[in-house]
């Protein structure tokens, strides 16, 4: 996973693998059909790992601001644990062939799904503006929290929880309504 997290897919050749995990190139083949393979299950594990943790606050009663922090600091306690992962399943998908790409899309669309239902619960509930667009107001939030694997350190100044608190406190501060 680091091999694919510090370079990208494309420059990245089977012996590169094979070197970071102490085999040939030839007997990687008995592992995985392919690098694409390899990448496929990266980043389909990597989403996969955010849904599991993000789905409970679609099934809470809780108000939405408090269901769009929980979410938020989810998010970032999966990243504290999958940094490297996280930076491949969220940039590096777009490298994968039509099929699998397919795939990964949806499970995306799922991730951008939990907090666009959050979000439209809280304008329902009067807690959240309506914005221009809902799409946008969501993907900022989502840009917000899928570029934190680029800056996020596990030895920064702000341990996670701390880390993703101000993440929660920027993001929903954006979307609560002002009355």
């Amino acid at each position: 996973m680091a091999l694919f997290s510090e370079h990208t897919f494309p420059v990245i050749g089977m012996r590169d693998i094979g070197d970071a995990v102490g085999l040939l190139p030839g007997s990687l083949y008995a592992h995985i059909s392919s690098k694409e393979e390899l990448l496929a299950d990266i980043v389909t594990e990597g989403i996969t790992n955010y849904l599991v943790e993000l789905r409970p606050f679609l099934e809470s009663h809780d108000p939405a601001p408090e269901r769009m922090r929980g979410a938020v600091k989810a998010h970032v306690r999966v990243l504290a644990k999958t940094l490297e992962q996280t930076r491949v399943a969220f940039h590096q998908w777009r490298f994968l062939g039509d099929g699998v790409r397919e795939q990964v899309i949806q499970l995306r669309e799922q991730y951008e799904d939990v907090f666009l239902q959050i979000y439209r619960a809280g304008v329902a509930e009067g807690t959240f503006r309506k914005a221009r667009s809902e799409r946008i107001a969501v993907l900022a939030v989502i840009g917000m929290l899928t570029s934190a694997s680029e800056w996020y350190s596990p030895e920064g100044r702000l341990g996670a929880d701390e880390f993703g608190e101000a993440l929660a406190e920027a993001a929903v501060d954006g979307l609560v309504a002002t009355g």
